[in-house]
């Protein structure tokens, strides 16, 4: 049985992952702390709040929360994927943003304040206050973008990640005589000798200097890669890599989201929203600050983020050790980052 609240394929974070190809604007500065984000009530109007009571969310079980398996009541079996993804969107408060933004890697959290931003604006709200209002249906589907674009980060910084680390073990590209004009290219390469160095498990262990030499080129040229990197002016390396896929790649970081992602998505929106009937969405009308549709949209891209890595942790140890100890599936939701 399907979700009651089921919304776009995973192309539809296209929307949202559009936003980050254009020039980052000013820092988000009001998304540093966490909020109480909610939208006021009106007649035939919806309220959302980040901080909903964890409690209100349907059971797994439940006519409104679909078929996910239920855990035994002895607790005795290790719980699957969904479940563990259930209890997190159940569970998980816009405090958590503060936790994010110190554990999480600095551009992650500033490639996010980056997209909100572009998706948002920039007018300073302390001097123009934006109001944006629109059906429950629109703002849902917005929601679920950004869930999706949060999980896209994951899987780009996963990738990244790789990218960086085959760089570091590959042998650099041999200077040209211009790069160094001051010294003849290959005269360190007479040098004849060993060096040794003292290895802490083994002891003394002798090296050829020539290779020692090649060695100690290669730790200078990946030092200075990095120096290039980090000295490139307000980009950010996460949103610079986005940038280079071509769109069918873009896509690729969000096609692995499985029937279980989506699943504790859609759960975790209809929390948030506290309607699901197709016809009310359609005429529910919200209504919220700029400010504050910013802070939901940052938390939102925290979750999906976090849903990611919460799936691959628990894939990862059903693979390398559930066979010893059945309780490693069972991962504390967004403990780790």
């Amino acid at each position: 049985m399907s979700p009651p609240l089921l919304l776009l394929p995973s192309a539809s974070a296209a929307v949202a992952a559009r936003s980050i190809l254009h020039s980052p604007p000013p820092e988000l500065r009001y998304l540093a702390s966490p909020c109480r984000v909610s939208f006021p009530l009106r007649p035939r109007r919806t309220r959302v709040s980040c901080a909903a009571d964890p409690n209100g969310m349907a059971s797994p079980g439940s006519g409104s929360g679909g078929d996910a398996t239920a855990n035994p009541a002895n607790g005795s079996l290790p719980k699957n994927r969904r479940d563990i993804l259930l209890e997190y969107v159940k569970n998980v408060q816009p405090e958590f943003m503060e936790l994010f933004i110190k554990r999480a890697p600095s551009q992650v959290v500033e490639a996010m304040r980056q997209t909100v931003t572009n998706m948002i604006g920039t007018l300073p709200p302390q001097f123009f206050a934006v109001t944006v209002t629109t059906v429950a249906e629109n703002l849902a589907q917005l929601m679920y973008s950004v869930l999706m674009t949060g999980y896209m980060f994951r899987n780009a910084q996963y990738r990244l990640e790789l990218q960086q680390s085959l760089e570091q073990v590959a042998l650099p590209e041999p200077k040209e005589e211009k790069d160094s004009p001051d010294y003849a290219p290959g005269t360190q390469k007479k040098v004849t000798g060993e060096v040794i160095r003292w290895n802490k498990a083994t002891g003394p262990e002798k090296i050829d200097a020539v290779k020692y030499i090649e060695l100690l080129e290669a730790e200078i040229d990946e030092l200075s890669r990095q120096v290039a990197r980090k000295s490139s002016q307000g980009s950010n390396e996460l949103l610079e890599y986005l940038k280079t896929l071509e769109p069918q790649n873009l896509k690729e970081l969000t096609s692995t989201a499985g029937e279980d992602v989506v699943f504790a998505m859609n759960a975790f929106i209809k929390r948030l929203l506290a309607v699901s009937d197709p016809a009310q969405m359609k005429t529910t009308v919200s209504e919220t600050s700029a400010n504050q549709l910013a802070n939901l949209l940052f938390w939102l891209m925290i979750v999906g983020y976090s849903m990611r890595n919460i799936e691959v942790r628990f894939d990862m140890e059903r693979v390398l050790g559930a066979n010893q100890n059945p309780k490693l599936g069972e991962l504390p939701p967004g403990e780790d980052i």
